[in-house]
């Protein structure tokens, strides 16, 4: 007689075959997930290259046509204050010009000369403020577009006999005839350009607190309801990389007088050659030196960054391209983070370890340099 023999079938996974098969999904997930991030942040960086190319394209048609480069302009739409000469009876003069010329960049030329969004008060083409229908100029189009902003290159802002010559946004007195020019630059989209809003006390754009850039507002913000119309067609205007930070305008620093009581001459307060102090170059402002260097690419510059502090001592490395480059356009990359006073310190050395500290913020910054 057989005997039956008791057969036990097991049916679903046990708890270690679980855990080990949810460890695989989280890895697979993962795995994907940096994937998708990395092409997006690639995806970004190639779209942001690209605005930095039509920049530099807008920049040459428009010295094309007018005959120089555009004006360093402050977020408040006037002309730059510039750095403070170098004296010789200060301290360390020429250190602290060399600090101070760091900041002088603009992120508001590029729309106010390649878009033209400004009335006809402040760039010669447009609308009047306050113009309603019936107006001569109510009906003006297209929208975008500016006059030739005359000899100083800002509108008359620094001409004595038009104005205050101060450089200012209300001392501007444009011809409102003429050939129209431009738009230099084409808007791809309403998240290309944004509007600054001021601090009501410091008169400086709002900053975020995260990235220390910047703010910008679009239509749409709720922080852009609290203006008129009028007033908001009035806030600054600034193009910007796909992160949302507005891209900044360099060209190299006007040559220092050799007095600097010599009267201001030429294209928005261009200053008599000397040979006096270092010829200004491109490679003066340090974040725009690349981070890393292709073999035989490097070249010594004139003035060394902050590297080993407030001293000239720090490094000097640069491009040939940016000893001979015109005008360049930055972005500070995916992490929307630069460090002004230094190329890299991929040695973590002493002295960048406050605020200012790269943490190798410039890795990532986009530079377009123009001819």
């Amino acid at each position: 007689m057989k005997c039956k023999r008791n057969t036990t079938y097991r049916y679903g996974f046990t708890i270690v075959e679980l855990l080990v098969t949810i460890s695989i999904i989280v890895v697979l997930v993962s795995t994907l997930a940096l994937a998708l991030t990395a092409a997006r942040t690639a995806a970004q960086v190639a779209e942001t290259q690209s605005r930095l190319t039509s920049l530099k394209n807008a920049t040459i048609r428009f010295k094309e046509d007018v005959g120089y480069l555009p004006a360093v302009l402050s977020p408040q739409r006037n002309l730059s204050v510039f750095p403070v000469f170098p004296s010789p009876t200060t301290g360390s003069p020429q250190q602290m010009y060399r600090y101070q010329a760091q900041d002088w960049y603009s992120i508001t030329s590029p729309a106010e000369f390649f878009i033209g969004y400004g009335n006809r008060s402040e760039d010669g083409y447009g609308r009047n403020v306050g113009s309603v229908d019936g107006n001569a100029d109510y009906a003006e189009m297209p929208r975008f577009g500016i006059r030739h902003p005359s000899m100083d290159g800002v509108w008359r802002a620094t001409d004595i006999w038009a104005s205050t010559g101060q450089g200012l946004l209300t001392d501007r007195a444009p011809a409102a005839r003429g050939d129209l020019l431009g738009p230099y630059l084409e808007v791809e989209n309403d998240q290309m350009y944004g509007r600054l809003i001021l601090d009501n006390t410091t008169a400086e754009p709002l900053v975020d607190p995260v990235t220390g850039q910047v703010k910008v507002f679009y239509p749409g913000d709720p922080e852009l309801d609290t203006f008129t119309m009028i007033e908001r067609q009035a806030l600054p205007m600034v193009i910007v990389d796909t992160w949302g930070s507005p891209i900044r305008y360099y060209r190299p620093l006007y040559p220092v007088a050799s007095d600097p009581s010599l009267p201001l001459t030429g294209i928005s307060r261009v200053y008599t050659q000397s040979n006096t102090y270092n010829r200004p170059t491109l490679s003066d402002f340090f974040v725009l030196r690349p981070f890393e260097f292709q073999p035989d690419k490097v070249i010594d510059g004139s003035r060394s960054d902050y590297m080993n502090g407030f001293n000239a001592a720090g490094d000097r490395s640069t491009t040939i391209e940016l000893q001979a480059g015109q005008f360049a356009y930055f972005s500070a990359g995916p992490d929307q983070k630069s460090n002004d006073l230094i190329r890299a310190d991929m040695l973590g050395l002493p002295g960048n370890n406050d605020l200012n500290a790269t943490q190798e913020v410039n890795e990532d910054n986009i530079v377009e340099i123009g001819p």
